[in-house]
């Protein structure tokens, strides 16, 4: 049986803003799209939580908490300034609807858009400095109709 030094969090040496930022992108390919999400939304008072939606695939974001509101599964895709999408799992109305059938016990489905500049370089996506670079396109919305529940309210009228 080998064993290994393991250091505790107090023993370590601190890491710059930078040097946290270049290992956070080491360790998640998608860090700077899912933390400028995270800000985009942190700033307008949301709750975002990550990995929440992970048995869907989805992170979940809340408007104030989620004692207070039902979470919007959030589905973030990278584009760039002529809004061409590289997806990281194309979309067909098939895989749409089966993505928001299975989210169904949250309040609705949310794409949301990081636009990246053409002239953005890979050496300035290793510094939070390019977050000012970074647009987010202002969330698309997807509701999952329900033929019941659509007849139960053309009953009413």
């Amino acid at each position: 049986l080998s064993e290994y030094l393991q250091l505790s969090l107090e023993e370590q040496e601190p890491l710059s803003i930078v040097q946290l930022w270049r290992t956070f992108r080491s360790l998640r390919p998608d860090f700077v799209s899912s933390y400028a999400v995270y800000h985009h939304f942190r700033s307008k008072g949301w709750v975002p939580k990550g990995g929440g939606g992970a048995k869907y695939g989805v992170d979940l974001l809340y408007r104030k908490g989620p004692p207070f509101y039902h979470a919007y599964s959030v589905v973030i895709e990278r584009a760039d300034d002529a809004f061409r999408a590289s997806p990281l799992r194309p979309f067909s109305w098939r895989s749409l609807a089966a993505l928001s059938r299975i989210t169904a016990n949250v309040s609705k489905l949310m794409l949301c858009y990081i636009i990246y500049p053409a002239d953005l370089s890979e050496a300035e996506l290793d510094s939070p400095v390019c977050l000012r670079r970074l647009k987010v396109q202002q969330e698309v919305i997807v509701s999952r109709w329900v033929s019941s529940r659509e007849r139960a309210e053309q009953d009413d009228i």
